[in-house]
Parts: structure tokens; sequence; C-alpha cells
């Protein structure tokens, strides 16, 4: 009798599985060849999907029957979901999970206010630094929206005219309170503190200390450096030409360029002797001290040692390094002479004031 089979192909979503529900015997079982690489997954979940029954009823133990799922009906099933129910082709999000997320406060208090809630307080607990923190929040964004939307009707008003505002306006305007009224500023501090006194002082405050900075407290609100500052440690500089199609700057075959391509080659290799000097310098002196222990060390053992070993133990010690004697070139070695470096190829030569520096033919003495 010939065994069933089929090819191994993908399944198909649209077509449905039929489900086998009577057992067969071996020699009735139909063979298939698995040419994925899940064969040890197929064969795990084919163990598990078998329910062991009694061995008579079969010969290995466990029965060939796929387990039917069981059904449960759901007696909330009409409530949960409507006749009118309509599913949707995308995941199901929720806009709020679990308690709401609280306000993230950006301010941070600085010395400056922690000195002056210290005098506002005067020992008692009229204002805490937390209130404070989020007072000052809550009017640096609420004058921020106002300066943005104030800024870009001006800029507006000034394009049509055919006028362009300047750095210096920006900034006044940016940290300028004027945008946001007296009224409006206490409304949304009342929402933080009751006390009239201290909605006022805290106002009071905030304005003065805009004023004197001439800039937001909050980091984000500050405008950024004016691009002709060339103060390093102002971070977020603008880039000089910000309607500029390409960023970045083409390379230019001219007098100044090649001039400035000389100077940076000047200048690398100038470091480059210095740091070849340097080398010099602690050769120099790893010799010194080496000369310095061997001597050291010869004292000792001469002093030690018997007078008929001392011809030994001086002859060992001359055959040192540090015994070699000055070649004529070095004997003859003088400070106001000029000094050529191999590796950098430059000359080190005395100025006249008694300095030295880098001359010969690519230097010139500065």
């Amino acid at each position: 009798m010939s065994r069933p089979s089929f090819r191994a192909r993908p399944i198909d979503v649209t077509q449905s599985l039929s489900i086998i529900r009577e057992v067969l015997d071996d020699e009735q079982a139909i063979h298939r060849e698995v040419d994925h690489a899940h064969k040890n997954l197929d064969s795990h979940n084919e163990e598990v999907l078998t329910k062991p029954v009694d061995s008579k009823s079969s010969k290995d133990g466990k029965d060939k029957e796929i387990p039917i799922p069981e059904i449960r009906n759901v007696p909330s099933y009409e409530q949960d979901y409507r006749a009118n129910y309509v599913q949707t082709v995308t995941y199901l999000r929720s806009t709020t999970f679990g308690a709401p997320e609280p306000e993230v406060v950006e301010y941070d208090l600085d010395n400056e206010d922690e000195d002056w809630l210290e005098k506002y307080n005067d020992g008692q607990n009229r204002l805490p630094g937390e209130k404070l923190e989020v007072m000052m929040w809550k009017l640096e964004t609420a004058c921020g929206e106002v300066n943005e939307v104030s800024m870009s009707n001006n800029a507006a008003l000034a394009a049509e005219k055919g006028q362009i505002i300047s750095y210096t306006d920006k900034c006044a305007a940016i940290a300028g309170t004027m945008a946001l009224p007296k009224e409006r500023a206490l409304e949304l501090l009342q929402e933080v503190s009751g006390r009239p006194a201290i909605l006022e002082a805290v106002y009071h405050y905030w304005t003065a200390k805009r004023g004197r900075t001439g800039k937001p407290c909050l980091r984000r609100l500050q405008p950024p450096p004016a691009p002709n500052d060339n103060n390093p440690f102002n971070v977020f500089r603008q880039r000089e030409k910000t309607n500029r199609p390409q960023t970045r700057r083409r390379r230019e075959n001219d007098q100044p360029s090649f001039e400035k391509m000389r100077q940076i080659r000047k200048n690398m290799e100038m470091v480059y002797a210095i740091v070849e000097l340097q080398l010099r310098r602690e050769q120099l002196k790893f010799e010194a001290v080496q000369c310095e222990i061997d001597a050291q060390m010869l004292q000792i053992t001469l002093r030690h040692e018997p007078r008929t070993l001392h011809e030994e133990v001086e002859s060992t010690y001359a055959a040192k390094p540090s015994a070699r004697a000055l070649t004529s070139k070095e004997a003859e070695w003088s400070a106001a002479k000029p000094m050529s470096l191999p590796l950098s190829q430059v000359e080190v030569v005395m100025r006249s004031d008694g300095t030295y520096g880098l001359g010969g033919e690519r230097y010139a003495m500065a």
C-alpha cells in the first residue's frame, strides 16, 4: 500500500486547514518533509500538541489527534462590544494610562533666587522653594509664548516694509516682559498661591531679574549668541549666513588661501620641532641620571672591594655607555651656533636677546 504524501508549500492564509479527527496508524500516516530551518521547533510543537493516552490505544503512548481549543462564552460580551461597534484597521491606543503625567518644572533656583527667597522669608516659611520654582516657570513659559507671537508679527510687518530686525532688537524683544500683562501674570500665579502679597513680590522679582540680566531666565528661551561673537565659551552660535544654500564652504585656490596653508604648515613643523626638542631633552636628562647612578655605584664598589680588584671594576664600568667620551663634534658644541634637528629638518638658532628660536631657510627670525 502506497503512503500518501504531499509537497511542502507555504500555508495560504485564505484557505482553511483540515482537522484530522480520526486516529491513523503508522501505515496510514502522512509523511511530509520539513524543508525550512525550524525542524527542532516543529518537532517540539508536535510533542506538545500530542496528548498522552493509554498505551493500549497507541503504540507510542501518544494520541495523534490535534487538540480542539475549548470555547467559553463571555457573559459581558454584549456590553463590551455594542451592535454598532466597528473594528478599526489600526491598533487601539489609549490616550491616558493610569494617572496623568505631572507637569515637569524646568526652572531650578540659582544662588540669586535662593538669596532673595531667604531674605523674603526672613526665617519664616512664607514661600517654599518648590513653589517659587513653579511660579518662575509659569511666568517664563507664558512670557515666552506671547513674545514669540509678538516677534512673528513684528517680523511680518518689517518684511512688508522691506526692513530687517537686528540681533539687538531681537534680544531686547525676547528679554522684555511688556507683552505679558501684569493681570495675566498674576492670574497664572494664583494657581500656585492665593496670597496677593506673595504674587506681587514674585512678579516684581521676576521682572527685575529679567531686566537686570537682559535675557530670559530659562536657558531654552534665551537667544543664541551673535554670529560675530568670538567668545569660545558661548555655545550654540548661529552660522554666519543662515540663508546659505550649502553649509560647507567651498575651497578657493587663491593667494590668501595659499598663504594660510603655508602658515598652517609652518606652524605644524614648528610644533614637530618643539616635540623633537622635548624628546632630546628627556633623553639627555635620562643619560645624566644614568651617569650619576653609575658614578655612585662605582664609588660604592671601589669602597667595598679590595684594591686588587679595582682595575677590573674600573674596566667594567668604563665599558658602559655612561662612561663614553665626548666626540669631537660634541666637544666643539657652542650655544651660539645653530643646531639642526634631523627629524623635523629645522635649525635652532640663538636670537640677539639670548633666547632660542627656529631659523633657517623656511623660518624667519621673529
